[in-house]
């Protein structure tokens, strides 16, 4: 890795080929475990969950392969090396699947007994500390804005 990818990856969080690794891993995950999953949109979402213990402050961070198409949105949990994913979770009207996007950028999908809280981010500063905990990967503006846009029409 060159000075300048060392300095991509300290200033958003992935380098060039952090990122062009990381996606490819991201549509591997998502494509051996959605049928004709390469006719969905990917993208990498995020949440940290705080909350208060007696004595300390708990962040809960999780990462999150998020595919959306006309009709229908899957979400696969990650861990942040993309080594680890828990099942796909499908939300589409005929599950009682809903999506939404908030003013305040976040986006959701819920069915019964199931929600999540999604973060589509484009880029987090790999000098942060909670930079480990995310998958290092960066996306264009316009990805998110599609994405927030899709969520906001809802299913």
């Amino acid at each position: 890795m060159g000075l300048k990818d060392l300095l991509k990856k300290a200033l958003t969080g992935a380098s060039d080929e952090d990122n062009r690794k990381n996606k490819a891993k991201m549509r591997e995950i998502f494509n051996s475990l959605v049928a004709d999953g390469d006719a969905y949109t990917l993208i990498y979402c995020h949440m940290q969950d705080s909350h208060n213990a007696v004595v300390v402050e708990v962040n809960v961070h999780s990462n999150y392969i998020v595919g959306y198409k006309p009709g229908e949105v899957v979400i696969v949990p990650v861990n942040a090396q993309l080594t680890e994913w828990g099942e796909a979770e499908v939300f589409n009207k005929e599950n009682g699947g809903k999506i939404a996007s908030s003013w305040t950028g976040y986006c959701s999908a819920s069915k019964e007994g199931v929600h999540y809280q999604l973060e589509p981010i484009t880029y987090d500063p790999g000098i942060k500390a909670s930079a480990k905990y995310s998958v290092a990967v960066t996306q264009s503006t316009a990805e998110v804005a599609e994405f927030r846009k899709f969520f906001k029409a809802g299913l």
